[in-house]
């Protein structure tokens, strides 16, 4: 089992329809994280799909399909992904139902950039270690596995031992006896 951290640098997707925020989270984040933006949720998937970010911050309120919408169908894909749901619009129902639907975070515009760094430094963690931990599972699982597989067969070898000198023994009576006779006739021959 090889356990060690990820080398490559977090990375973050940026989802929002607005330039403004979308780009002063990317130049906010660039010198820490990878960062690829998308303007609606649609393109936002599709770099889910390609570069399988750490951590996705999208606005809730976009044209087309929106951030909640755009949440239900990051946690089909990715039910583990950190997802911070933010907004202009800081309705209190919004939040409640993005956390229900499970966001991780959510932070209204316009947001401090100390707390954003905080919040997405956190998160990122989180899915990083979340997904070791499937990992770690995966491997775990795969030992157990092939142990069960080693057991059974030494106990198949055992078996086979066992019944190896069950037949030997069975066989070697009735050898004594026929070696016994040809002891016998032997001695008759020489006669």
């Amino acid at each position: 089992m090889h356990i060690s951290a990820s080398p490559d640098p977090a990375k973050v997707l940026i989802i929002d329809d607005e330039i403004g925020p979308r780009e002063s989270l990317r130049m906010l984040l660039k010198p820490s994280y990878q960062v690829h933006t998308a303007e609606n949720v649609e393109t936002g998937l599709q770099l889910l799909q390609e570069k399988r970010p750490d951590t996705i911050v999208m606005d809730i309120r976009m044209p087309g399909m929106n951030g909640i919408d755009g949440l239900r169908k990051i946690r089909e894909i990715d039910p583990h992904l950190s997802v911070i749901m933010f907004t202009g619009f800081g309705a209190l129902e919004t939040a409640q139902e993005a956390l229900r639907l499970g966001a991780n975070d959510y932070i209204n515009k316009p947001f401090d950039a100390v707390q954003m760094r905080e919040v997405i430094g956190r998160n990122v963690e989180r899915t990083r270690l979340q997904r070791q931990s499937e990992v770690t599972g995966r491997e775990l699982h795969e030992l157990n596995e092939r142990l069960r597989n080693e057991l059974a067969q030494k106990e198949r070898l055992a078996s086979l031992g066992q019944a190896s000198a069950e037949f030997v023994h069975d066989l070697s009576n009735p050898l004594t006896i026929v070696w016994g006779y040809v002891q016998i006739l032997a001695k008759k021959l020489e006669q």
